[in-house]
């Protein structure tokens, strides 16, 4: 009886090549989709293309802005690329309850949670602005629509608040208006504020300012703080150098104390408006009680908003016997102080001569800059360059000349190298 040997069972092991491969395919198919959700969330992705966006726009969210008209007005605007994934951030995040109306800063090139971050943060964009000092409040409502988003700020509202007394009052200023109490500084400010909060932030300073100033001077005890801004507002405007403020607040208290008018032309011009340009003999007859050419003793207000050094030259005024001061007009912004008004007149007609020389100088001035400008347009049609095709039309024009002389002037001249080679060149030139 035979015996067939039965075939041993082989081990049967898995191909390593085949189990790396499917491991490759299962590991790549897992960390693909985990890369692309990192890169919609974080991936700084440019703005849609064709877009003009510079590198941060200034975005506001109006009031009561839901997210979903949020996330189609940036896509509109080609701030984000692709909606559907901020509209599921906010979802997943619950960010969509935190969005704050407001001006922010949005980099054109920024990831989604970046975005989402900042639109729901609250950190609102800023703006640093200067108000200089000696300004109107209607100067300075130009300089804030200037700085502020078109149409945010309106002037009417401006107006109506800066000239409220219950406002004003409301504000801790002793006055009906809050002209000269809007403080001259480089504020930090939030494009949201309105017309409202400006107002109260320049307020506010110029308490802060004032708060540590003494109050025991005679323009303080005589007419009170709102004298004192008024003066000081004068004085800011006459002083066109701070060096001459104390004497000429010195020179106006001399005159206070005098009973005289102030015969300060800034009060006129606030009166009518007129900051620049002549006055005329209409114009300082101005029946307006802020016309110190014509009314005694201090206007009804400040005619401008003078800064601190104006403040304190009015608390602390030179102590002089000068009554009066005219401008110099001799290019030094500066002023003449006399006793009397006979010394007053002699140095109003230094003062107009020194206009007349001025002129005189400008108008040289402007004589030698036409004459520059002339010379230099001028310029290229005199050069005689022998490559230049024009030379050797001058070069003839100057031998006929003096071929034109009588024969006794004439004296044989050799030929220039120039007319050589002005011949050679004008017998290259095919005709």
């Amino acid at each position: 009886m035979s015996l067939k040997r039965t075939p041993r069972a082989r081990n049967v092991r898995p191909s390593i090549r085949g189990f790396k491969g499917w491991t490759v395919t299962l590991s790549v198919g897992m960390i693909l989709p985990v890369l692309l959700v990192l890169f919609l969330l974080f991936g700084k992705m440019p703005t849609l293309p064709g877009s003009d966006a510079p590198k941060r726009v200034l975005y506001e969210v109006p009031e009561n802005t839901t997210a979903s008209e949020l996330i189609n007005n940036l896509y509109e605007r080609r701030l984000i690329a692709f909606p559907e994934v901020l509209n599921l951030v906010f979802r997943v995040t619950g960010w969509e309850k935190r969005i704050r109306a407001g001006f922010y800063y949005l980099p054109a090139r920024n990831s989604v949670m970046g975005i989402a971050k900042t639109l729901t943060s609250g950190e609102m964009a800023t703006r640093t602005l200067t108000i200089p000092e000696g300004k109107t409040s209607w100067e300075i409502f130009a300089i804030l629509r200037r700085s502020f988003p078109a149409d945010s700020l309106d002037l009417a509202t401006f107006e109506e608040l800066a000239h409220s007394a219950e406002f004003a009052r409301a504000l801790g200023v002793p006055a009906d208006n809050l002209e000269g109490y809007l403080y001259p500084d480089t504020y930090v400010v939030p494009f949201s504020m309105k017309e409202r909060d400006l107002l109260r932030l320049m307020v506010l300073r110029f308490h802060e300012v004032i708060a540590d100033m003494p109050r025991d001077r005679y323009i303080v005890e005589r007419y009170g703080v709102h004298g004192w801004v008024t003066l000081a507002s004068i004085v800011e405007k006459e002083a066109a150098v701070n060096r001459e403020q104390r004497r000429i607040a010195g020179v106006f208290t001399n005159r206070l104390r005098q009973g005289w008018s102030l015969g300060a032309d800034p009060t006129v011009r606030y009166a009518l408006r007129k900051l620049t340009g002549p006055l005329r003999s209409e114009d300082l007859r101005s029946a307006s009680p802020y016309n110190t050419r014509r009314f005694r003793g201090l206007p009804p207000g400040p005619v401008c908003n003078p800064g601190e050094s104006a403040l304190l030259a009015t608390l602390n005024p030179e102590k002089t016997r000068m009554m009066f001061f005219v401008a110099k007009d001799d290019g030094s912004r500066e002023h003449y102080f006399s006793v009397t008004y006979a010394e007053h007149n002699v140095l109003k007609e230094q003062a107009a001569a020194n206009r007349e020389k001025m002129r005189e100088l400008l108008a040289r001035q402007a004589d030698s800059l036409l004459a520059a400008a002339e010379a230099e347009i001028e310029a290229p049609a005199d050069k005689t360059d022998p490559e230049s095709p024009a030379a050797p039309a001058v070069r003839e024009a100057k031998i006929s000349e003096a071929d034109a002389r009588p024969d006794t002037a004439r004296k044989p001249r050799p030929a220039h190298p120039l007319d050589t080679l002005a011949r050679r060149e004008a017998k290259k030139t095919p005709r």
